[in-house]
């Protein structure tokens, strides 16, 4: 434990001059173990950056706490509420549910023994972050009508002390709970009794198969190498069915704990790049990275750099957890996206009819077991939540009408502290078999990528595989009766990866990590994002800077589904006179870029192909697929994936263009198609006649000039709810930009070779999240939005000549 006893409290409402506060403390290192003075110092750049000098880890994670504390202390307080499952405490009922989720998905204790196993070292991370808080919060709470955000004044509390676990939390509750703990094996089996209660046995199996193939060998892959043992069997059989009520209360628990936008999808976000010194105009290794966590209001990610005590590097990281997930240290760069490796397994759980808190597992029941939680909830009555957990995990779902329920096994489950101190490590590599080693470390799946200044570039699918027996089923729930246990863990050495691939660089949209992988919710396809960025990538020999941020442009604005069909317009048209509407229509489509941009800033898409594209697709959508599909199955795979007005999540093809790619392959397709979507009609003519209804449309509601055709755009939103729906910032403040842009919370780029290291970036709205009370706000709380909008880049500062020259405050504390 830190304590801290303040000489006086001085801080400016807006930072631009330099500061003194002295602090008292005990813990904080070698220095002040000899009862020594010990200084920490805050420099922050031109926008609001800080830059942590220390000479000890406690020292220099207390300043990060501190200068967190400074910029986002509502935030942070709503960060660590969600993840602790504490929101209905401030907030009220509202956020029982959300609390309740929370609740039931991590074991407090098993975070604390992790904490307390920590080497003393590593141990100084927590403490120190949680004590650089705490100082901050007694400063605020000594000058409320100045220091304190005014979302506190607005909603009627105070911030609470932080604690070690506090920050471990911010970590399993908001990282690993929403990105790591998806599965699909629930869905998968819902939709497999629907299709067969609907077209009966057989036809339901195959148009399943149709709609969640194990494996498309023509899906792009960021790395060659094969993803490792193939599992094969793909059966429901033994399984009891899914009840209505059971389903959605699966779906409930998964939108309360993952949040709407990744409940509705499994969460695909961000993307990566990463270009060798051959391939890169002034021969130096470069690694791009855009982190698509969702757009906010404060920033998801947090800017810093963090010098001494080992540590010399400038990253960013989502929520200011302790270790920096983007940055470089000037040895290497790394950069990450959201990784496909099956880490989790649903299990289905047979309930004894006597007690339904025994299951069945080695041929008896045994009791599961059972921890009570309490929940404070403002103006009501406390909660009492009952926990349940079987051997495999905890039970999310009670399905009691079938004497089932559902718990959740994952490979990182005891590991999460273990998993956040290898991502920390990365810090401190040098090189890729340092990184690799950091990287064996992470038991959740990632994909992460490496550059250094020697010039090689690399990628590696981290994540610990289980060893599942043979007779496990890929995309379905196992049986929990202990006869389809783990039986260990795959080694590291098989993960997916490469390094200096002979193409000259890697990339990743969420695609596939490597060929072979098989997972309940990895449904790749020859139809991927992924291929907006390859083309820019491929398309010169040598690429600048500039064409390297630029493919990120191309990306934010490219139309994800028009290169696999309008081909086949073009096709379908080709003999009609060119006067023919549908041939103009053809034309037009064939003359577009496959950019949906508003470069006139006239509040619509540029091009007519727009609309023609968008209308013509969810005519097809209907046409080829909905006499075939239920109506509620329908009605998930009907949606395009073009973004809607504020829509908070990062777009994809849509589901169904996969399944009409595939269709109009034929036997080409590189699925299997045993069942005819097209249903013995010719796809061309189907093509054709579509194109001519979604044209009267257009014509009655257009006009006749197809080139004066537009769609309006879509604007995006930086949202004062987090991801799981809890504000952490008023509701009122929420800016948007048009338009929409597929793209990073944050984006940024590393050049790196032998005579140094450049970086820069783009983290939108700002640094800062801080309004006073009285309405006067940080100058960093929106000052890059309008860099992001224009697609700009801010210079990111390494060395402490660099931070010294582009200086706008600094404060030393002393402990």
């Amino acid at each position: 434990m830190y304590s801290f006893k303040p000489h006086r409290l001085a801080q400016p409402r807006v930072f631009g001059r330099t500061m003194r506060l002295a602090l008292l403390g005990l813990g904080l290192g070698s220095v002040a173990q000899q009862g020594l003075a010990a200084q920490v110092t805050i420099k922050r750049d031109h926008y609001g950056v800080p830059h942590i000098y220390a000479q000890d880890l406690g020292g220099l994670y207390f300043g990060y706490g501190y200068a967190v504390a400074q910029d986002r202390l509502y935030q942070m307080e709503m960060a660590r509420r969600s993840s602790n499952g504490t929101v209905a405490q401030v907030l009220g009922k509202d956020y029982l549910e959300i609390d309740k989720a929370t609740r039931s998905n991590f074991d407090p204790a098993s975070i604390r023994a992790q904490l307390q196993a920590l080497p003393v070292d590593d141990r100084q991370i927590f403490e120190g972050y949680a004590a650089g808080f705490n100082a901050r919060i007694r400063e605020v709470l000594a000058d409320k009508p100045n220091l304190l955000a005014i979302e506190f004044v607005e909603e009627g509390f105070e911030p609470a002390p932080w604690s070690p676990e506090d920050v471990a939390n911010i970590w399993v509750g908001l990282i690993l709970n929403r990105f790591f703990a998806g599965t699909q094996e629930v869905a998968n089996l819902q939709l497999l009794e629907r299709l067969q209660a609907s077209r009966g046995t057989l036809i339901g199996q195959q148009l399943y198969d149709q709609l969640r193939w194990l494996e498309d060998p023509q899906a792009p892959s960021t790395s060659a190498k094969a993803a490792g043992p193939l599992r094969n069997y793909n059966s429901a059989q033994g399984l009891q069915p899914l009840s209505v009520a059971a389903a959605h209360t699966w779906r409930s628990q998964q939108i309360a704990r993952l949040g709407q936008a990744a409940a509705d999808a499994m969460p695909t976000a961000s993307n990566a790049w990463v270009v060798s010194p051959a391939k890169s105009q002034d021969g130096r290794a470069v690694l791009f990275n855009g982190p698509q966590q969702g757009w906010f209001n404060p920033s998801i990610t947090y800017s810093v750099g963090l010098h001494g005590a080992g540590y010399d590097f400038t990253g960013s990281t989502p929520v200011a957890l302790p270790a920096i997930l983007f940055g470089s240290n000037g040895h290497i760069a790394w950069g990450s996206t959201v990784g496909a490796l099956d880490t989790n397994d649903v299990y289905q759980e047979q309930l004894n009819p006597q007690n339904r808190f025994e299951y069945r597992y080695d041929g008896h029941y045994q009791p599961m077991h059972k921890r009570t939680e309490t929940i404070e909830v403002k103006g009501e009555a406390p909660y009492t939540l009952e926990v349940y957990s079987t051997v495999h995990g905890f039970v999310s779902t009670w399905d009691v009408a079938n004497q089932t329920a559902y718990s959740q096994k994952r490979s990182w489950e005891g590991r999460e502290i273990e998993s956040l101190m290898g991502w920390a490590g990365l810090a401190k590599a040098h090189n890729w078999d340092e990184f690799l080693l950091q990287a064996e470390r992470v038991s959740v799946s990632i994909n992460w990528f490496y550059a250094d200044t020697l010039g090689n570039i690399g990628h590696v699918a981290v994540g610990k595989q289980p060893q599942r027996p043979g007779h496990q089923p890929v995309q379905f729930p196992a049986l929990g009766d202990g006869s389809m246990e783990w039986q260990g863990f795959l080694p590291f050495a098989g993960n997916p990866r490469s390094y200096n691939p002979d193409q000259g660089y890697l990339v990743s949209w969420n695609n596939q990590p490597a060929p072979g992988l098989r997972a309940d919710g990895a449904n790749y396809s020859r139809v991927d994002r992924v291929n907006e960025l390859i083309a820019p990538l491929q398309a010169k020999a040598r690429l600048s800077l500039d064409d390297i941020w630029d493919v990120d442009r191309r990306g934010a604005f490219a139309d994800l589904n028009a290169r696999y069909f309008v081909p086949s317009i073009v096709a379908a048209t080709r003999n009609l006179p060119v006067a023919d509407p549908a041939r103009q229509a053809a034309d037009i489509l064939q003359q577009w870029n496959l950019q949906n941009r508003d470069d006139q800033g006239k509040g619509v898409y540029d091009s007519p192909a727009v609309p023609i594209m968008r209308g013509w697709l969810a005519a097809m959508y209907s046409r080829v697929l909905q006499d075939d599909l239920p109506a509620e199955v329908f009605k998930v795979y009907a949606g395009a994936g073009y973004p809607t007005q504020y829509s908070p999540v990062s777009p994809q093809p849509g589901n169904a263009s996969k399944l009409l790619w595939n269709a109009l392959q034929g036997k080409h397709a590189s699925v299997p198609q045993g069942y005819d979507f097209f249903n013995g009609e010719a796809p061309e003519a189907v093509v054709l006649e579509v194109l001519r209804s979604t044209l009267k449309a257009l014509l009655a509601t257009q006009g006749a000039d197809l080139q004066a055709w537009r769609t309006p755009v879509a604007s995006m939103r930086f949202a004062a709810l987090n991801a799981i729906g809890v504000p952490w910032a008023s509701k009122d403040r929420q800016p948007a930009l048009a338009p929409f842009m597929n793209r990073g919370s944050e984006t940024f780029r590393v050049s790196l070779g032998s005579d140094g290291v450049s970086m820069c970036s783009v983290v939108p709205p700002g640094q800062s999240g801080f309004i006073a009370a009285n309405g006067e706000a940080s100058k960093h709380v929106a000052d890059q939005l309008t860099l992001y909008r224009d697609h700009g880049c801010k210079q990111d500062w390494l060395s402490e000549s660099q931070v010294q020259a582009n200086l706008e405050s600094s404060l030393t504390l002393e402990y």
